[in-house]
């Protein structure tokens, strides 16, 4: 299995003598499946087990299925004139001439354009029946096109977002190595403002070293990286997945990994890992719009 885009085309078509098949697929990103099957005619029945097909072979997308048929021959049936028809209409259009006084004759134009005069009988069996096998075969090579041009996009996407992911996996290495001197900028920052509150009156040395430990633990963002790697590790998982509907937790990770750098650069001291959260978040948004189009 492959990772798989959620946009694609497929097509195929099926002729003979005296039928011809033409399927067209088309899929774009969706958050579910949401099949649409158009089949032309009297052939609409067999949209329920096109779409059946759909939802067997994919998991996510706006997928259109346009199946169209063309009959000759055999299965275009024979052509009869309702006589009963005929009749009422020749016999209200002479009522209606001799009530109106309108002249003109009745002329076989002015017959054809009745609507129901003609009809079409079916001569043998019904070709919904007897021509659906043929019309399955056609539907599966225009589904397996779809599904093969959907793993080509895949692997493309899954490629270019394991090259951002790692460019990501660097930056967090450096926000670590900063990660000391942080603290440090922090300890030295509280340390200015304690030396200047030390000698207002009535103010506790003790307790503002106290609470200055305490705000400088809460700058600390070990936590935020080391979450940082794990959402990372997990995204390697998936990138080595056989493939499957893989993009819903992909997208979780993102959203994940997006709230660490945030939080992270909301609490640093340092303006290097300011710098590195931005460039890593640049990044992340890159693998955040590409992911919407993976199943």
């Amino acid at each position: 299995m492959s990772w798989m885009s959620m946009t694609g085309y497929g097509q195929a078509e099926f002729h003979r003598d005296d039928v011809s098949f033409s399927v067209e697929i088309r899929s774009v990103n969706h958050r579910f499946l949401d099949v649409h099957v158009r089949c032309s005619g009297k052939f609409a029945s067999w949209e329920t087990p096109v779409r059946g097909m759909v939802r067997e072979a994919l998991k996510r997308g706006k997928v259109d299925v346009h199946l169209s048929v063309r009959e000759s021959g055999r299965f275009s049936g024979k052509l009869s004139i309702n006589r009963s028809m005929v009749k009422a209409f020749l016999e209200e259009t002479d009522r209606v001439r001799e009530e109106f006084g309108i002249g003109g004759e009745v002329t076989v134009r002015d017959l054809i354009g009745v609507p129901g005069l003609f009809e079409t009988a079916q001569e043998g069996e019904d070709p919904v029946n007897l021509l659906w096998p043929e019309a399955e075969d056609t539907v599966r090579k225009a589904l397996a096109m779809l599904i093969e041009a959907r793993k080509m996009e895949g692997e493309l996407l899954k490629n270019i977002m394991r090259e951002t992911t790692q460019r990501i996996e660097a930056i967090t290495g450096h926000i670590r190595s900063f990660m000391a001197e942080n603290r440090k900028a922090a300890q030295a920052r509280f340390k200015e403002r304690i030396g200047a509150l030390s000698g207002n009156a009535g103010v506790d040395p003790a307790r503002l070293h106290q609470e200055a430990a305490i705000l400088v633990d809460r700058l600390d963002i070990t936590e935020e990286c080391d979450r940082l790697g794990s959402h990372l590790a997990s995204m390697e998982t998936l990138f080595r997945s056989p493939g499957g509907a893989v993009g819903k937790r992909f997208d979780f990770l993102v959203q994940e990994v997006f709230r660490e750098l945030n939080t992270a650069g909301n609490k640093s001291a340092h303006a290097g890992i300011s710098s590195l959260v931005v460039e890593a978040k640049t990044e992340l948004e890159k693998i955040r719009e590409q992911i919407q189009n993976v199943e």
